[in-house]
């Protein structure tokens, strides 16, 4: 049965004048709301948290004895791996962003030369697949030959949840290494935490 025009006509109006009368959400910018990107809107990982882990880590590595290597070794090569995501969050996309953040903080630092993620699609799509059986750290020779890569960093985010009545707490943790490609050694590695709570 066909609805008569006058009424999809008053849908129409309905649904463009609703907005301006104050009904339904309004789509804001962190320029119009100020501190926007700063409170937590749930327990789930956001953009803010991982800027947050990964500024530890990388704070901690600069401290590290593996900066005084690569000094000494005139920027050697360093490729990023894939961060393993263990937690139940969908943060894939967000930890492809963070390869990118790291990549860009070696960059800056003129430690090593980086070879980017972007030009390393095969190994990185084996890396993956391997990730998900669990990290083999034989294979990273064979890795960094493939790549010409002499050093790596890898990592994974991974958390633990609890709940009790209508509380939930859940701490996140952003671990990192840094490997020898030739050795396989592991020479330096950190790891940060943060922890995100609903309470009544």
């Amino acid at each position: 049965m066909r609805r008569p025009k006058r009424t999809l006509i008053a849908f129409v109006v309905l649904g463009i004048t609703a907005p301006l009368f104050g009904c339904g959400p309004t789509a804001v910018r962190d320029t119009d709301v100020a501190g926007l990107d700063e409170d937590a809107m749930g327990t789930g990982l956001d953009r803010r948290d991982l800027d947050r882990l990964l500024e530890e880590n990388m704070t901690e590595m600069q401290k590290s004895a593996v900066i005084k290597r690569w000094q000494a070794e005139d920027k050697p090569t360093l490729a990023v791996l894939p961060f393993r995501n263990e937690t139940t969050e969908h943060v894939d996309s967000q930890l492809q962003a963070l390869i990118s953040k790291v990549e860009t903080r070696l960059i800056n630092a003129g430690h090593v030369r980086v070879i980017s993620h972007e030009n390393q699609r095969a190994i990185l799509e084996e890396v993956r697949v391997q990730y998900s059986d669990g990290f083999d750290q034989n294979n990273v020779a064979r890795w960094g030959k493939q790549v010409g890569a002499r050093y790596f960093i890898t990592g994974k985010v991974y958390s633990a949840d609890e709940r009790f009545d209508d509380e939930r707490r859940v701490q996140y943790f952003l671990f990192m290494q840094v490997l020898d490609a030739e050795t396989s050694d592991i020479l330096f590695q950190n790891e940060s935490s943060l922890t995100k709570a609903i309470v009544n």
